[in-house]
């Protein structure tokens, strides 16, 4: 293994002469170190300036003594060797840079291990090469940034987004679906937020989330959809009947003039040119889809969004029960948005409780197995379609963003035609119970 014992050696004398940089050490991940009475003395440290005591090698000795751990780091003799070696303060990022290489290193050495491991007691090879994807993707991109900021150094973020705003009036901050009314309710879909569209199965959430992918991707900026229940063929073919106009039953019949099939050709055309990518992959776990982004992020250098169609197919931690491990995937949701800096939309479905009230509108309460997919999300979408119980009236899917953080919740109604999946805006609808109420 990889030794950096000269480098954490300077690292913690620094701190020991320095307050600022025992801020600095505190704010490197322990596993960076590979001396384990290194990571004791670390972890005194952080202990002592938690609880707002001076940190010098007489503080580490008397925490460490009565916790009778001194002899673990060497006595009293190694601490004192430590603060008499005086290095060079000026030198603390080379001695940083030093003991980050080692510690990737070492990594890439625990990776190689590993994966003899898994060939030497007969890993399937598929398992493997995900493990190894992960292991490879994880050492380009982990650095292990974070860790608290005074407020004010935030400050710089919110005035740039108030200059951009000034000189883009009427500009939205996030990507926009085309949708216009929604997109301004929304202020656009934000890097870093998680956006929640929930329906009862068939009310439309595949053949909407397409729709507002359809301008999202407008942008050029690659965005990954996880079908996790149709293949990727079936939501192509939902983008070319889409973009076409050509019916799904003139599509199924054959049925297709000689105009349908120019339409077609016009259509594939635009959606090759699409940016949206599919994973059409059954089951995947958190793992296997962070993994795939991370993938996804070396390869085109950026996240432009994520759709996840739907989470309660994700595959769960048979070991919990499903309602906490359904709270696990939506946390980590949560955290895939901020760190792939990037809109995540969940595609959710609605529980059926909703076909026992004679309002069959949903509610968040509505939302399948946890209150975490409410909680952690910034918008809530519920679909709603009276002709998917009534098959009557007119063809109006009713949009209710009935959770936004940062905006007012709304109702957005759009005429719908899924014969073809598309989704026509209604600016000035008024649904028929209203007009009934004013009478």
């Amino acid at each position: 293994m990889s030794d950096s014992l000269e480098s954490e050696q300077h690292m913690i004398a620094c701190a020991l002469i320095d307050d600022s940089k025992t801020a600095e050490l505190l704010e490197l991940n322990e596993d960076w170190f590979y001396q384990n009475s290194h990571k004791l003395i670390l972890r005194t440290i952080r202990e002592l300036a938690n609880n707002n005591l001076g940190v010098d090698m007489f503080a580490i000795g008397d925490s460490l003594n009565r916790a009778n751990q001194i002899h673990l780091v060497g006595g009293m003799e190694y601490l004192s060797e430590l603060a008499e070696s005086l290095p060079n303060l000026k030198y603390w990022n080379s001695y940083k840079s030093a003991l980050f290489t080692h510690y990737k290193t070492r990594m890439i050495e625990q990776l190689n291990s590993n994966i003899g491991s898994q060939l030497v007691n007969g890993g399937k090879p598929e398992e493997i090469i995900e493990y190894m994807q992960t292991g490879l993707i994880d050492l380009l991109t982990d650095h292990h940034q974070g860790g608290f900021k005074e407020v004010g150094d935030y400050l710089g973020e919110v005035v740039d987004e108030l200059e951009w705003r000034q000189n883009n009036k009427g500009q939205l901050l996030g990507q926009k679906t085309g949708f216009n009314e929604l997109d301004f309710t929304l202020d656009g879909f934000q890097d870093g937020r998680v956006y929640v569209l929930a329906g009862r199965p068939g009310s439309g959430k595949t053949a909407f989330g397409l729709a507002m992918c359809d301008g999202l991707t407008e942008t050029k900026k690659p965005w990954f959809y996880f079908s996790l229940e149709m293949t990727g063929k079936s939501l192509a073919k939902r983008m070319l009947i889409n973009s076409s106009g050509v019916s799904n039953n003139a599509f199924r019949s054959g049925n297709v003039s000689d105009a349908d099939f120019n339409s077609i050709g016009d259509a594939m055309g635009r959606v090759q040119e699409s940016t949206l990518h599919v994973d059409q992959t059954p089951s995947l776990s958190i793992a296997q889809i962070r993994s795939r982004l991370k993938a996804a992020q070396v390869r085109y250098g950026v996240i432009g969004g994520v759709v996840i169609d739907h989470i309660g197919l994700i595959k769960k931690d048979a070991r919990k029960s499903d309602t906490e491990a359904m709270n696990i995937i939506a946390d980590d949701l949560l955290r895939f948005a901020k760190e792939f800096d990037c809109p995540l939309v969940e595609l959710c479905q609605l529980n059926r409780g909703v076909e026992g009230r004679q309002d069959k509108r949903p509610m968040i309460s509505d939302l399948k197995q946890s209150g975490k997919i409410e909680e952690n999300a910034d918008v809530v979408m519920l679909l709603y379609r009276e002709d998917y119980y009534d098959k009557d009236v007119s063809p109006v899917t009713e949009l209710d963003v009935a959770k936004n953080r940062d905006g007012e919740s709304k109702k957005h109604y759009f005429k719908h035609d899924m014969s073809v999946g598309r989704y026509e805006p209604l600016s000035d609808y008024v649904p028929e119970e209203k007009i009934k109420s004013k009478f």
